[in-house]
């Protein structure tokens, strides 16, 4: 009897851990057999959905926040991690306001500053505005409009960079904002790219202090302007 135990204890041993492995495998038309459920805290957790109301304290009976969410509010003042919040306000005079605080844009025009703004233009604005700021884009000559940019006739070579800046960030009227998309160093660099795109183009230098008072009725002017 001694021996004949001794020949099963290699095909038991192997029988409890095809057990043990197979318990945790998952057939998706047929689930198999739960091993030790009342341990497998992973597959039944009880966390609260982010946006169900709040779980019940099973002691006191009341939410576990008196608020009755799960998902609560930042504390106020707070904002996200590496979110750089923008002071201006949504209309002409957040973009005078932008123009003045930043006549010329606040980053270097670097190789690696120019070679990003190119980039993000390629990316983001030759689809309205073409490769040479002329305004021929795809999504213009569809639209039946044409806003060109890199010219030492188009407005955008009078407005200070702050005031691009903004209607990077807000849009206007056929433009929309690419806060999103773009984030707030890129939108510098593609104003650095613009602008030498359009001393390329023969404008001269913005100045700055003439470009910070760019006002409205010089975008008045295109009536179908971005």
């Amino acid at each position: 009897m001694h021996k004949a135990m001794k020949g099963l204890r290699f095909p038991l041993l192997a029988l409890g851990a095809l057990l043990v492995t197979s318990a945790g495998c998952t057939v998706e038309r047929e689930p198999n057999m739960e091993f030790a459920p009342w341990i497998n805290h992973m597959m039944f957790s009880s966390a609260a959905e982010s946006f169900a109301p709040s779980p019940v304290n099973a002691k006191t009976g009341k939410p576990v926040f008196a608020n009755g969410r799960v998902n609560q509010l930042p504390p106020a003042g707070t904002i996200p991690r590496d979110f750089v919040p923008l002071h201006f306000s949504n209309d002409e005079a957040g973009r005078l306001a932008a123009a003045a605080a930043f006549p010329k844009a606040p980053v270097e025009a670097s190789p690696e500053n120019l070679a990003r703004g190119a980039w993000g233009f390629a990316t983001f604005c030759v689809p309205c505005h073409a490769a040479d700021g002329s305004g021929a884009g795809l999504v213009a000559k569809k639209a039946g409009w044409n806003f060109p940019i890199g010219y030492t006739d188009s407005n955008a070579g009078k407005w200070a960079d702050g005031y691009l800046f903004h209607l990077v960030s807000y849009g206007r009227n056929n433009m929309p904002s690419y806060a999103s998309q773009i984030n707030q160093l890129d939108r510098w660099k593609i104003i650095l790219h613009l602008r030498a795109l359009q001393q390329q183009n023969g404008a001269a230098p913005v100045d700055p202090a003439a470009a910070a008072t760019a006002t409205a009725p010089a975008a008045a002017a295109t009536p179908a302007a971005k």
